[in-house]
């Protein structure tokens, strides 16, 4: 008699839980297939942004540069960074400056100094540096560009 109770006790719990997964299923396979789409998006988006750094390292090694390099001579205070950055969004969007700097594969440093008002001294202390952010800023790099020009400013 007990084991009956217990066991109409369980199949009635048991109803009562597919009756309520017919509610809930399409719910769940809904929230499955959006956090599966939103996965494959970021899938996507870290698969171009690695290729973009490997055509952005290829392009700095033929200006005889590299990540460690970048890395040693990043300028150290805010202001430089800032300074560096709108020197480098003003090569790239000068066609003058751009041309000179793919041909020759030098800044324009005097143009550079009497522009922005800048010693020689902290272009050459931030010549790697500027190389590549003007470099960065010219090329189709634009999940590397988001992601950095969030982090530097």
């Amino acid at each position: 008699m007990i084991i009956e109770q217990n066991y109409r006790k369980n199949q009635d719990s048991s109803s009562t839980l597919s009756c309520g997964n017919d509610n809930i299923y399409p719910q769940v396979k809904e929230a499955a297939n959006i956090k599966e789409k939103e996965l494959a998006r970021k899938s996507n988006v870290v698969i171009k942004r690695k290729d973009e750094i490997a055509a952005f390292s290829k392009e700095l090694v033929s200006f005889n540069l590299s990540f460690s390099v970048l890395v040693s001579q990043k300028p150290k205070k805010k202001d430089e960074r800032e300074k560096a950055l709108a020197i480098a969004k003003h090569v790239s969007s000068t066609p003058s400056l751009k041309e000179t700097l793919l041909t020759t594969k030098k800044l324009p440093d005097k143009s550079i100094a009497k522009q922005f008002k800048v010693h020689n001294k902290f272009l050459r202390a931030n010549k790697f540096y500027l190389i590549a952010m003007s470099l960065l800023l010219i090329g189709p790099y634009s999940e590397i560009q988001s992601y950095l020009l969030e982090g530097l400013v």
